[in-house]
């Protein structure tokens, strides 16, 4: 796993300890410069194929730019790898979508090769170590897009309180102070374009969005957003989502949730 600069995550262990109101960590040089510069140049194309991100809804793109989209308190895409079929269940819940841990053919010799070191059991195990969560295994990854006019509104998952989230970023041209990195803030109270209305505040946000990463723990205190893209650029990366997985109990995040099986009557 030579690709990845396991020094310089290590060298944030304490930082990710000790931080708060979440536990959380930026690392610098996240990949090797080859090797990042493999992912950056293969990086998905913008086309139709990407999802327009509208609340918790994903809308193949129709109006990527209207006032509709913004309204509802983000505007950015998604890509995702490949997944299996989302489960309906008979008290309406669903089970997500979870990551099909094999090669996608629609992505290039690179990122398959990035896919396979991230779900491997050696990163699973050195991002155990790193974060002090036992047995994570990776649930989720979609590449993410935002450009022009792109945002997020705070927001927080909450999936369970040993989910890692990790975001990794594939953007040039990025200056201190231009909005658009992932922040992190102490509440909720923002407007769509990251300005603070109440009490909260932004604690970090990453400026330097050229193979870098920020690692959250998930939870109730894990506010993030991103605030409205002023340029015109390019914001690129990708999110993962890693869980502790056992063999009979399943995610570790939906765990405490109830799921009926559908019953033919």
């Amino acid at each position: 796993m030579t690709m990845i600069n396991w020094a310089n995550i290590e060298r944030e262990h304490s930082n990710f300890k000790n931080r708060t109101p979440t536990k959380w960590a930026f690392i610098e040089e996240f990949l090797d410069n080859d090797f990042y510069g493999e992912l950056y140049n293969t990086y998905p194309k913008w086309d139709d194929t990407w999802y327009i991100q509208k609340a918790e809804k994903e809308v193949s793109k129709s109006k990527p730019d209207s006032e509709e989209a913004g309204e509802v308190g983000r505007l950015s895409y998604r890509k995702f790898w490949k997944r299996g079929d989302r489960q309906f269940f008979t008290d309406g819940t669903t089970r997500e979508h979870i990551l099909i841990q094999e090669n996608d053919s629609r992505y290039s010799k690179s990122w398959n090769e990035f896919m396979n070191i991230l779900w491997s059991q050696e990163f699973s195990k050195k991002l155990s170590e790193i974060t002090g969560i036992g047995g994570l295994n990776l649930k989720h990854m979609n590449f993410m897009y935002a450009r022009k006019n792109g945002f997020q509104n705070t927001h927080i998952h909450n999936s369970s309180s040993k989910t890692v989230i990790i975001f990794v970023y594939f953007s040039k041209n990025w200056s201190k102070g231009d909005p658009g990195g992932t922040f992190l803030s102490d509440g909720m109270d923002f407007d769509a374009e990251g300005k603070q209305s109440g009490t909260s505040k932004i604690i970090f946000e990453p400026h330097n969005l050229d193979n870098t990463s920020l690692i959250v723990l998930d939870g109730p205190y894990a506010a993030h957003g991103m605030r409205k893209i002023t340029k015109d650029v390019e914001r690129r990366g990708i999110q993962l989502t890693y869980e502790p997985f056992d063999t009979v109990k399943g995610w570790y995040g939906d765990q405490n949730k109830s799921f009926f099986e559908p019953i033919d009557i």
